[in-house]
């Protein structure tokens, strides 16, 4: 790899030779690469409206910077044990290890919200009925994750919505 340095008045512009040959860039990051590994996982829903929020509330809240993430539809009901997802569970677990021996993780996150379609849509119930469930089962989430992990710290939360304003609320059992 080659690089060359030019100066345009305040800014110094690098151009990098990269192997094998690539097309041209069609956008490139002011975010600079952080090679240190914070070793924090936060696994929420996939619900793209909450993901501002979640990064806001693990930065600011929770004081982890650049944490891996793991959004799925349902977020931490995907540790939950269920009549059809012993195979997805299984696989699932398999990629927790991975990420706790590789990316050396001391802590995971859980985040469970308020509307979560996947809780509506497998409880049949409006956001309110749901929320019951939701807490119930991102507990039993994090108990599972303290039985994989017994030496990994395991939070739960859950992200409350009413009108535009967005909550979170500690579900530490």
């Amino acid at each position: 790899m080659n690089a060359s340095t030019q100066t345009d008045g305040a800014f110094e512009w690098s151009s990098v030779d990269l192997e094998p040959a690539l097309p041209m860039a069609v956008f490139t990051s002011m975010e600079r690469w952080h090679p240190e590994r914070i070793g924090a996982l936060a696994l929420y829903c996939s619900d793209g409206r909450w993901g501002e929020a979640f990064d806001e509330f693990c930065h600011r809240r929770l004081l982890i910077p650049r944490y891996d993430r793991w959004a799925v539809p349902g977020g931490p009901g995907v540790l939950v044990p269920r009549v059809n997802n012993c195979e997805s569970l299984q696989a699932t677990r398999e990629q927790l290890e991975f990420l706790v021996r590789i990316h050396e993780l001391e802590r995971i996150v859980l985040i469970t919200h308020y509307g979560c379609a996947y809780y509506a849509g497998m409880l049949n119930r409006d956001a309110d009925g749901c929320l019951p469930t939701q807490m119930e089962e991102t507990l039993k989430a994090a108990e599972t994750l303290r039985g994989w992990f017994p030496s990994i710290a395991v939070e739960s939360y859950l992200a409350m919505r009413r009108h535009s304003c967005l909550s979170f609320h500690s579900l530490q059992s």
